[in-house]
């Protein structure tokens, strides 16, 4: 069943407050990095999420999956924060300057994320321009980055993504041919909030 995770509150937040406030200086400097960056082409169309509204999801998950995948995961918050919070975390991302970025960020941050150069899309899987689904700015012309983290998208137990508005049916469709059935699919939305479904309720 899917939840609305954006309503809920977590009781233990006060006593994870020393790492909210390591990660409130991550989302700031992240901040700083899309401002300062932002007229350059690695940052074209980058959008980040609403990192504290996922920090509070990761929290409800913590304890129901061990490992983290973030689709185009820009500049690596996420991953990085799900990485501090004892996930095996992961991020994919077509744009090597952001991965630079996310790179040091986790570095300063002392998070042993990984993050690899490609697409989130995995090989094998056919891109049909029908009435399915639609795609709109997903980059779907390069290799998957599967390969260099020796993982594949099955092997995840919580899955992060942040499909633009009509590209919920395309990231879904995805999940639904590679993902295990108990994987966990984490997405956001500006206009939809924050979702949590497992793959077998999709």
């Amino acid at each position: 069943m899917t939840q609305n995770l954006n309503s809920r509150q977590n009781d233990s937040i006060g006593s994870a407050r020393p790492l909210l406030e390591e990660f409130e200086d991550l989302w700031q400097e992240a901040t700083a990095l899309c401002e300062k960056h932002r007229h350059t082409p690695a940052f074209e169309g980058y959008v980040s999420g609403d990192y504290a509204a996922l920090y509070h999801a990761l929290v409800e998950l913590q304890g129901q999956a061990w490992t983290f995948l973030e689709w185009g995961s820009g500049l690596g918050v996420l991953t990085i924060m799900a990485s501090r919070m004892g996930f095996e975390a992961y991020g994919i991302e077509t744009e090597e300057t952001l991965i630079a970025h996310a790179e040091d960020l986790a570095h300063r941050y002392n998070s042993d994320a990984t993050f690899s150069h490609g697409s989130f899309i995995p090989d094998g899987f056919e891109i049909s321009f029908s009435d399915e689904y639609e795609i709109n700015r997903t980059v779907i012309d390069m290799p998957s980055g599967y390969d260099a983290i020796d993982m594949e998208l099955r092997d995840f137990d919580l899955v992060y993504g942040f499909p633009w508005p009509e590209e919920h049916a395309f990231f879904r469709t995805i999940m639904q041919q590679f993902g295990s059935r108990e994987t966990l699919f984490l997405s956001y939305d500006a206009r939809d909030e924050i979702e949590i479904c497992r793959v077998s309720d999709l």
